[in-house]
């Protein structure tokens, strides 16, 4: 698969070994409403780090100056969460999240950061065999340090044991996380026993 530029043709010259899925050149989305926040905002942040959570596709990006964005599938339900979704990314991002815990400490400024269209190849083989060209929404951004674009998109498969039957694709966007603050314990002090020495 080749990967062409959100915005320019510096993208294909700077990705990594294994390239995301192939895009188009269009910024637009493919959704006529949009969700999330304008990934926009994340340009000139400095990301210190990076975490996959294992149990949903998400993938949260904490910033210097205290904020919090996640990578989301648009349509993602927890409760009911349908056919398997999975954020999958380049392999530069992949390395890096390949531990335990699937976090990685970066310190890295985004440089340049939009969602892109992708087109991929889905398939259906479990009824009949069917190919077809999937349109879907990535999220593409870049390292002042590296110069190197990386891309987070989703995919959702089923599988008949070990083979996948189906493949296609889905929309990421990004959104702001707001944590509420901590709740303070009360303070209560320990009980001072003030005796007179007599």
């Amino acid at each position: 698969m080749v990967q062409s530029s959100p915005s320019s043709s510096d993208l294909s010259s700077s990705l990594c070994t294994t390239p995301p899925p192939s895009s188009s050149k269009s910024r637009r989305p493919l959704r006529p409403r949009s969700i999330g926040v304008d990934p926009s905002l994340l340009v000139g942040k400095v990301l210190m780090r990076l975490s996959r959570s294992l149990k949903h596709p998400t993938l949260t990006l904490d910033f210097s100056d205290n904020t919090t964005f996640q990578v989301l599938v648009d349509g993602y339900d927890p409760v009911h969460r349908g056919l398997p979704k999975e954020l999958e990314m380049d392999s530069s991002l992949e390395q890096l999240l390949g531990t335990p815990t699937g976090q990685a400490l970066v310190e890295r400024t985004i440089e340049d950061c939009a969602l892109i269209t992708l087109s991929d190849k889905a398939f259906e083989s479990k009824e009949r065999d069917q190919r077809w060209d999937q349109d879907h929404i990535g999220l593409a951004f870049r390292f002042s340090e590296d110069r190197k674009w990386h891309c987070v998109w989703v995919t959702l498969t089923d599988h008949d044991g070990d083979t996948c039957v189906f493949r296609s694709y889905g929309d990421v966007y990004v959104d702001q996380l707001h944590r509420s603050p901590r709740k303070r314990r009360s303070h209560v002090p320990h009980s001072i026993d003030i005796r007179q020495s007599t």
